[in-house]
């Protein structure tokens, strides 16, 4: 499957080298392709490709999107809506405010809490499935994750069963064992919510090796 990966920091970085190690075909997207940090990385990992927003997109059947919240709809403009069109849109996003952590360790989301950026990016990409996924984590922990107390769960949301059950099968490649499908892409506003929860306990632990659980009886 050919993986597109819009956006080459950490997490896109840590993405496409899960997906290429796992038989795919994967291009990163950015605006800066010259990079110097970057093209050592393409060094060192010979079968990723990269060029702009617009030739990820046309080249992806699926779409990661992997961008900072401020920079996410010029990423989707500049990539061409057309070249999301009926394709499944992975959204790692999660829409921070950007004035980093208060006192108690809480980021802030520029959204509130009515609406999300998942369902932004829905309505960004009318014609998209777009899946909430893989924004509860660090970027240290999204590809074959593993932790001494238990089996952490990725939970996910869309508006679209089959393109859920596709992600659920992508994350199970990554190592994801319990995925969870927690609703429609309205319910981006409480995973998102959970996002600021894991980097609260992270600020104020000093450490960033913890996840989220399900438990069942």
């Amino acid at each position: 499957m050919k993986i597109a990966i819009l956006g080459s920091g950490d997490v896109g970085l840590t993405l496409a080298a899960g997906f290429q190690q796992r038989g795919h075909q994967v291009m990163i997207g950015t605006r800066h392709t010259q990079k110097e940090g970057l093209q050592q990385w393409l060094a060192e990992h010979a079968a990723i490709l990269a060029g702009t927003y617009s030739e990820t997109a046309a080249f992806g059947d699926i779409v990661v999107l992997c961008t900072g919240w401020t920079g996410t709809k010029s990423a989707i403009e500049l990539a061409g809506i057309w070249n999301f069109k009926k394709k499944i849109v992975i959204d790692v996003t999660n829409p921070l405010d950007g004035q980093g952590p208060d006192t108690e360790g809480r980021l802030h989301l520029a959204t509130g809490h009515a609406k999300s950026g998942g369902e932004q990016v829905q309505r960004w990409l009318q014609e998209s499935h777009v899946v909430k996924a893989l924004n509860t984590i660090g970027n240290q922990s999204m590809v074959e994750p593993s932790f001494t107390e238990g089996t952490p769960a990725m939970f996910i949301a869309g508006n679209d069963d089959l393109a859920k059950l596709a992600v659920t099968d992508i994350l199970g490649q990554l190592g994801w064992k319990d995925v969870i499908d927690t609703g429609d892409i309205a319910m981006s506003r409480h995973l998102e919510a959970m996002a600021v929860v894991w980097c609260a306990i992270g600020f104020r632990k000093g450490s960033w090796g913890h996840a989220f659980a399900l438990l069942r009886k």
